[in-house]
């Protein structure tokens, strides 16, 4: 039995509308085989909390209050998802054989020609929202560090997250299309269109699927997030 297995569930007594905002983030809490039930999953002991902040450092280039700001407004209002809709906007004006001409045109540049490559394939499942989930997903996550390292107050933090799980809720219906938009946009993201990686991205996704345990299984899609928080 894992160390999470034997651990209590939310033992911070959180409410479902606290821990559904948990559950945006899931994907990479996932990932990096976190609790999903609690705000500060990376730890808060000097340790974790200097793990943490070079991480921040490292991976996102943000030390300061203001940069965690910036780059949760960034992901609020374009984020990986304005790109991605600019180039699906561009390849549903074309025919099917313009769409293949024109990916071609950029085989000099294979990073750019993985994106359009993954738009194309994505582009009727994903017409709407796009990779948005991607974003929301984290800018969920930043909250929680920036709060973890003191740069948020838990309150502050709190309402960030339910805001954006509000808009989350609106632009899919279910987990499942969630996470499905999610993958989309760290394959944008990584400018990797094969199936593997898609694959492995998956095998996150039936994690959750497959534990009791997780935001998936123990909370409905359609919560209604009106209520008190």
């Amino acid at each position: 039995m894992s160390s999470r297995e034997q651990r209590i569930y939310n033992p911070g007594n959180l409410s479902p509308v606290k821990l559904w905002g948990l559950g945006v983030s899931s994907l990479l809490t996932e990932m990096n085989e976190l609790p999903h039930d609690v705000l500060h999953h990376h730890g808060t002991s000097d340790d974790n909390i200097k793990d943490l902040t070079h991480m921040m450092k490292r991976d996102w280039g943000i030390e300061t209050r203001e940069e965690y700001l910036n780059m949760l407004q960034w992901l609020l209002d374009d984020g990986h998802n304005r790109s991605y809709m600019q180039m699906q906007d561009h390849l549903n004006a074309l025919s099917e054989n313009a769409i293949d001409a024109y990916i071609h045109t950029y085989s000099h540049n294979l990073d750019r020609q993985n994106c359009l490559k993954l738009v194309r394939n994505y582009r009727n499942t994903l017409s709407i929202g796009g990779i948005g989930a991607w974003d929301d997903g984290r800018y969920v996550s930043i909250c929680r560090w920036g709060a973890s390292l003191g740069l948020f107050s838990e309150e502050e933090c709190w309402d960030k997250i339910h805001q954006v799980s509000l808009r989350v809720q609106q632009s899919y219906d279910s987990w499942y299309s969630f996470a499905l938009s999610y993958i989309a946009g760290r394959q944008f993201w990584r400018n990797d269109a094969t199936e593997s990686f898609a694959k492995d991205e998956m095998d996150v996704v039936r994690r959750l699927t497959g534990d009791p345990k997780s935001p998936w299984n123990t909370l409905k899609w359609d919560l209604d997030l009106t209520e008190s928080k």
